[in-house]
């Protein structure tokens, strides 16, 4: 547990450390070094309730080395976690940054459920990567509320090796065509919400 948060917190500052250079290299790094770490901490959770547990450390972990970092930051506003210099930028508001922390401790127990080698494990497999290829897309197609500006289509193209390789380390033989189908389903399913508002 303890390990977990203060590996969060050594990838938070090295984040930190990197949104003061290229913004590729930062916009891959975050949230993606974040995501692998809290995917690894649930896949090797010893029960439920230890991946619910330790997916929240972890996800806590980068959170808060950020807020501290934050604290440096010329024209800081600690209040509503955002920074007006060079470096980064956690969210406009506390319920922001709370989803944000939700949505990588579900990431962890998404990856637990997905070492079980039956349907249910092929459903949360697919339903993982099929979230991380949505905030992926947000970050490197145009019209996504993250999109990085100038990259294309490398950035593209290194998100996709990181989804397929995240599909493929979660899933072998047969079940990774199930798990495909999920992710597609989940990409299709989002897609559809964003066309319709």
């Amino acid at each position: 547990m303890v390990l977990s948060l203060l590996v969060g917190m050594i990838l938070g500052a090295a984040g930190a450390l990197l949104s003061y250079g290229p913004q590729l290299i930062h916009s891959l790094y975050e949230p993606y070094a974040y995501v692998l770490f809290v995917v690894i901490v649930g896949r090797t959770a010893a029960g439920f309730g230890w991946a619910a547990l330790t997916s929240a450390l972890a996800s806590f972990g980068p959170l808060i080395a950020l807020l501290a970092a934050t604290i440096f930051e010329s024209g800081a506003n600690l209040l509503n976690f955002t920074a007006r210099g060079p470096g980064m930028v956690l969210g406009s508001n506390g319920p922001t940054v709370n989803l944000t922390v939700a949505t990588l401790a579900t990431f962890g127990v998404l990856a637990y459920f997905s070492g079980r080698r039956d349907v249910w494990g092929d459903l949360a497999s697919g339903a993982l990567v099929g979230i991380v290829a949505i905030d992926g897309l947000d970050k490197t197609l145009r019209g996504g509320p993250e999109y990085v500006r100038g990259f294309w289509p490398w950035d593209t193209l290194l998100v996709a090796v990181f989804v397929i390789g995240l599909l493929l380390a979660l899933r072998r033989g047969r079940s990774l065509s199930r798990c495909a189908v999920v992710a597609l389903t989940v990409l299709s399913a989002a897609f559809v919400f964003a066309i319709g508002m």
